[in-house]
């Protein structure tokens, strides 16, 4: 399976990363969104002239995916992406469930009102792409949504594991808005209550709201993952 065209967002583009960590990144953003879907083999060579780099950083990125799991790399097969499982989902879900829900917690207590305004405007964004069916969108505001709120903890590694449990567990999440028992509408329900307990500051019910949603996303995947139609 040859790799569809990509170029380096905007946004990669104005930080300073190294050529690497573009090339990491663009993957990542394509492994996760369903672009580059679970099978698709991927070569330094291919990679490096699709994205105008030298074997090196796009060996070295094909290296760094591996080690999060979002590549699949042995001497026989090649790299291609990982596919989807029900038991790593449930494990990163599982993970997520207890760290997020620390953070949710601790976040809501200490969180600044600028950060709460910030939540608000976000999950209207949230809002929007949803109407849209926008899911680039959405998850793009929902990640920022999280990060807002959980960088109050003032706990940056924190915050950096779960934002990388957030981005192995995307392209699982894609795949759950496909079934019945899950929806975009129920993530904005859930959203709602969570920014409404984050400007009360209570703790306790921001905790209980995020895992609610985390383990009702995880039991409708386990019952009724379509291994099939994911892959």
């Amino acid at each position: 399976m040859s790799l569809p065209e990509f170029t380096p967002r905007e946004s990669v583009r104005r930080r300073r990363l190294t050529a690497r960590d573009v090339v990491a990144e663009e993957l990542r953003r394509g492994i996760v969104s369903g672009r580059l879907p679970p099978g698709t083999k991927l070569t330094p060579q291919e990679v490096a002239e699709r994205l105008g780099v030298s074997q090196t950083p796009a060996r070295e990125a094909i290296q760094l995916l591996t080690s999060e799991g979002l590549i699949q790399n042995d001497a026989f097969r090649g790299a291609q992406v990982s596919p989807l499982t029900v038991e790593e989902y449930e494990e990163l879900y599982l993970m997520r469930i207890g760290i997020e829900g620390f953070a949710a917690r601790l976040g809501a207590e200490r969180i600044a009102r600028e950060g709460v305004e910030q939540m608000a405007e976000l999950l209207t964004e949230m809002e929007h792409a949803a109407r849209a069916a926008d899911f680039d969108r959405f998850y793009e505001a929902d990640h920022q949504f999280h990060r807002l709120h959980y960088r109050a903890t003032n706990r940056e590694s924190l915050v950096r594991r779960i934002m990388n449990l957030r981005v192995a567990t995307e392209r699982y999440a894609r795949v759950a808005y496909r079934m019945p028992k899950v929806s975009m509408e129920d993530t904005l329900a859930n959203h709602r209550s969570l920014l409404d307990a984050v400007r009360a500051g209570d703790g306790a019910t921001c905790e209980a709201v995020l895992k609610e949603d985390l383990s009702r996303t995880l039991d409708a995947f386990t019952k009724g993952f379509p291994l099939d139609d994911a892959q």
